[in-house]
């Protein structure tokens, strides 16, 4: 990554720890540990902050940070880089027709997703009048080396609804620009089975072809920026380490 790239991500990453700060002021230590007596036996004084304010960091990362990290990354290599970013197209109603049953068969569980299945399904409906659908893609590189590429980035064990919404974005999407090579995936961040191989969540595995349509941490990330970005954002973060506690602390 380019030191303007490293810099943006460590500007983002410090401004969010200083709004932590303010709600760390809130309260003290004191108080965390009469309000959870039994984890302060466990846990140290750093822990239990952090546990504490372990809702507004997740839902934060969630909602703003994972994203703006996305485009700061992406950005590094690619130009044409956008989040939350709508995307409307024109496409036989049959195509629609047909994205709406998969997702509904998935759904279900009358069948099993399939990649080259679902795509030639897709390809091949071609019937009805053209119908006009709208999709928000929560990252859109329009100009990707492997072709333009759609990423829904959601936390790693996501709940039905989620999944079903995500797989039917991604099908729009290839339908959208089936001739220019799509690329559609759901990324998580990263992985709390450390190991692809070790993965379990039984939506994801209803809804998606686990293989070719799902990126886990370290893979999510190098799509994103390009090999070996996974290992500068680690090795960046671990950098911030010690600057995030001290503010956390008051002490910087």
């Amino acid at each position: 990554m380019k030191e303007k790239t490293k810099e943006e991500i460590r500007k983002l990453v410090l401004d969010f720890a200083r709004e932590l700060s303010v709600k760390r002021r809130d309260f003290t230590i004191g108080e965390l540990k009469k309000a959870f007596p039994f984890h302060a036996i466990f846990f140290t004084d750093e822990a239990i902050i952090a546990f504490k304010l372990q809702r507004s960091i997740v839902t934060k990362l969630g909602m703003k940070i994972y994203p703006e990290i996305a485009k700061i990354v992406a950005k590094d290599k690619y130009r044409k880089v956008f989040i939350d970013h709508p995307i409307e197209r024109e496409i036989p109603e049959e195509k629609a027709n047909v994205i709406e049953r998969i997702i509904t068969n998935l759904r279900q569980g009358e069948v099993k997703p399939n990649f080259e299945q679902e795509n030639a399904e897709i390809r091949n409906a071609t019937g009805g009048n053209l119908v006009r659908r709208k999709i928000i893609a929560d990252v859109f590189i329009e100009d990707h080396e492997d072709g333009p590429l759609f990423m829904e980035i959601k936390s790693p064990r996501p709940n039905l609804d989620v999944c079903a919404e995500s797989k039917k974005k991604m099908l729009y999407f290839r339908a959208f620009f089936e001739n220019k090579n799509p690329q559609a995936f759901i990324g998580f961040p990263y992985n709390p089975f450390v190991h692809r191989n070790k993965y379990k969540h039984d939506f994801v595995f209803r809804i998606f072809d686990f293989n070719k349509e799902v990126l886990l941490g370290e893979e999510m990330w190098n799509k994103l920026g390009g090999e070996g970005t996974f290992s500068e954002l680690l090795d960046l973060l671990e950098e911030l380490k010690e600057e995030v506690k001290k503010i956390l602390r008051g002490e910087s």
